[in-house]
């Protein structure tokens, strides 16, 4: 053996000699023990920081037709944010429908009394999170963070995924919209949410869904859809509304039998 070795094994036998009397072994033990409650630490302000910068984008104020969209990857999901282009003017909203390829949404032929047009929405595109277009831009924005958990961008359209019309008299509103709709990657069935109630219509033989007190600002709602078109209509008015189940029938009726006319 020679002088090298020798010394690295005394130096070594003389450490451990003075650990256990020093009580250095266990110094070193609770080292290690403090770097990794700091380590946490750090991966938490990493998140925050990730987190903070994603919401800078994603919330910050949207000008007409801005569109966001936000990954999460603690629960790999993503959320949209978005303002749509309005218009106070029914022949310019009906403009922008053709400009944006939004669906054909018009004023239904018939309407309850004293409800005049408000205005006109072209909304962007976004997805029910079942969507095959929503995973697909779950797989993106997922490569595209990189392994971080939180990611947002801002996105380009040309092409809306809606239209909606509002017709108002004195505070009361009726908002009316269509919505395109996508292949599902897996079968869902929608259940109420707490306190609300379903009841399931058949409007013109077209099956329906007119569901009532929701916590959503506009809480009674009546929907149904258009396979054919690929579409979902939707007729909705506040909980505090004096509309009643019949008149959104009736309003249904004027848009059913309508396209069912002029298909």
């Amino acid at each position: 053996m020679n002088l090298t070795k020798k010394t690295i094994i005394v130096a070594a036998s003389f450490l451990l000699a003075l650990s256990s009397a020093s009580g250095y072994t266990a110094g070193a033990a609770a080292a290690p023990q403090k770097a990794s409650k700091a380590q946490p630490a750090s991966s938490k302000e990493r998140l925050e920081q990730q987190k903070k910068e994603a919401l800078a984008i994603h919330s910050k104020a949207k000008k007409p037709g801005e569109l966001t969209v936000m990954y999460d990857g603690t629960d790999n999901t993503l959320s949209f944010s978005f303002y749509s282009i309005t218009s106070t003017d029914y022949d310019d909203y009906s403009k922008l429908v053709s400009k944006y390829k939004a669906p054909a949404l018009k004023q239904p032929e018939w309407l309850p009394e004293g409800y005049a047009f408000q205005s006109g929405d072209i909304v962007p595109p976004y997805y029910d999170s079942y969507s095959e277009p929503y995973q697909d831009m779950l797989k993106e924005l997922k490569a595209e963070a990189k392994g971080k958990k939180y990611y947002a961008k801002k996105v380009k359209w040309s092409e809306a995924g809606g239209a909606a019309l509002l017709f108002s008299r004195d505070s009361d509103i009726i908002r009316i919209s269509a919505k395109k709709i996508y292949p599902f990657v897996t079968e869902i069935t929608r259940v109420p949410g707490k306190g609300e109630k379903f009841e399931r219509l058949s409007i013109e033989g077209v099956d329906a869904l007119y569901a009532t007190n929701s916590n959503a600002l506009y809480s009674t709602k009546l929907t149904w859809e258009d396979p054919e078109k690929g579409l979902e209509y939707e007729i909705s008015t506040y909980k505090t509304s004096p509309l009643t189940k019949e008149a959104l029938v009736s309003i249904a009726e004027s848009i059913i039998s309508s396209k069912s006319q002029n298909p």
